[in-house]
């Protein structure tokens, strides 16, 4: 195991204290990096506080989903999750379209079915 030396001005942290701030730092970089990389979240669209709010609970809603959704499906990876999640979604949202329009939701099926 090497050796890791942090540079820090606060005298008034001890040096594992240090190392933990460092630690939850590192953390939350890699979850960026899983928001950057799955989710396209690489910049805010809005420049004002209530929106760039949004687009961030939005963003960590959209990740809590995916990764429950790939915990109970037993799937591997990011990419086929999002795919067969974002298919089953629009599966589902049709059938209530056919639904609300007084349709047959079964029916639905036939021409819209995720492969």
């Amino acid at each position: 195991m090497g050796v890791f030396i942090f540079l820090t001005n606060n005298k008034t942290y001890r040096a594992l204290e240090i190392a933990e701030l460092y630690k939850k730092r590192w953390e939350i970089e890699v979850f960026f990096n899983f928001l950057k990389q799955n989710l396209n979240f690489s910049h805010l669209l809005s420049h004002h506080y209530n929106g760039m709010q949004v687009e961030m609970y939005m963003a960590l809603i959209s990740a809590i989903l995916i990764l429950v959704y790939k915990k109970e499906n037993n799937l591997s990876g990011y990419k086929i999750t999002k795919l067969k999640m974002a298919l089953e979604l629009e599966s589902l949202l049709i059938k209530e379209v056919v639904i609300i329009c007084g349709g047959d939701p079964n029916k639905a099926d036939d021409v819209w079915a995720p492969s």
